[in-house]
């Protein structure tokens, strides 16, 4: 049986059309006759921001851009409480212009990167021809629109970080290329991505010196996300707070719902990390408190990646797939439970906790490309 095409062939297959639609744009501007000037935040080691979700930030980014912040290089971050101290740029007029970008778009940062959806678009077909030491490959793809949105919309990020962080002379890096561009333009890439998890040898500042520490408790945080797409991960709000208080009951703790209200709910007369008087640095907050967090019961999420990179025992409400995780088994060595709901809840919070060598849902991944098919990709 043949082998049919991969979606991870996609990417670069879309890439080529990107490529030659961008350059088309750029050669209808006005050709710039000398170098931008100096950004507004200009200097020579400045690496562009991960514009991706917080999952996949935990399990790849920060190891990938460890090397460079140890050599002296600043990253630009929207969560600058995961990185060493003196190590980021926080930037927010940045991000409100790139969240402007995205929404002019129809972007969303996700899998990985940042992506439009639907994650395919279009029919891709292959004609291929081959004589002696000749040969004419084909591409066709059936509706550009998608990869048009992207090449305006990556002309557009890559001027705003211009704006902001040029450098004259600074020369463009292998980081450089996959950050600022759809590397992720299909559930092909992101299968290889997130299959790396990669463990940061440091922890967030706030998690080791907790610039507020509070009382052992008991952690949940209720998902809420709302961005006009079916959102099979969110949480059941009266099951979690139901069943958080069971936890914090059999443990003798008290309860701590983290999370913001911009994607997760925060019930009325519950203690919250979220304060209201203080929006700001909320993170930085919520990395101290885990410190003393006992038990985490999280939603199937990024914020699980971050319980699994702290090593706080967690319980998982559900899994939208199977293995999701198992990727972090050899690096991170997660204190984590899927919890059975046909099951009393003590028992299981008193098997997490007595492990200490780190515990985990098994399964195999079944979003994952096929290595025996895809061993590396062609």
């Amino acid at each position: 049986m043949a082998i049919g095409l991969s979606r991870g062939l996609r990417a670069p297959i879309e890439q080529i059309y990107r490529a030659v639609i961008k350059y088309h744009f750029m050669n209808e501007a006005a050709p710039a006759d000398a170098e931008p000037p100096m950004g507004r935040m200009g200097g020579e080691r400045i690496l562009p921001p991960y514009l991706g979700e917080m999952g996949l930030e935990v399990r790849y980014h920060l190891a990938r851009v460890e090397p460079w912040i140890r050599n002296g290089w600043k990253v630009v971050t929207r969560r600058p409480a995961f990185y060493p101290k003196g190590t980021t740029i926080d930037c927010p007029e940045f991000f409100k212009s790139a969240d402007e970008i995205f929404k002019r778009h129809g972007m969303l940062p996700a899998y990985g990167g940042v992506y439009i959806p639907p994650i395919e678009f279009g029919q891709i077909g292959i004609d291929r021809k081959f004589e002696s030491q000749k040969g004419t490959v084909t591409l066709t793809l059936s509706d550009v629109r998608k990869v048009v949105t992207q090449a305006k919309a990556e002309i557009e990020l890559r001027n705003l970080f211009l704006e902001w962080f040029h450098f004259p002379g600074r020369l463009v890096t292998d980081y450089d290329r996959t950050s600022l561009g759809f590397l992720t333009t299909t559930f092909g890439h992101w299968q290889y991505l997130c299959a790396a998890a990669l463990r940061p040898a440091f922890l967030p500042p706030g998690f080791e010196s907790p610039p507020e520490p509070i009382r052992p408790h008991v952690g949940v945080q209720i998902r809420k996300m709302e961005n006009g797409l079916p959102q099979p991960r969110n949480s059941d709000p009266d099951f979690m707070l139901k069943t958080a208080k069971e936890i914090a009951a059999h443990l003798k703790l008290d309860l701590l719902v983290y999370g913001h209200p911009n994607g997760c709910v925060i019930p009325d007369g519950e203690w919250t990390s979220f304060d209201q008087k203080r929006p700001e640095n909320g993170l930085a907050r919520e990395l101290g408190y885990l410190k003393s967090c006992r038990l985490m019961l999280s939603p199937d999420s990024g914020w699980a990646d971050l319980m699994a990179w702290l090593r706080v025992p967690t319980l998982l409400e559900h899994l939208q797939w199977e293995g999701e995780y198992e990727p972090l088994r050899a690096t991170f060595h997660p204190r984590m439970l899927l919890l059975d709901r046909a099951q009393a809840v003590g028992p299981q919070v008193d098997a997490l906790l007595a492990s200490e060598n780190g515990t985990l849902p098994h399964g195999k991944p079944t979003h994952f490309a096929p290595t025996h098919l895809f061993p590396w990709e062609p």
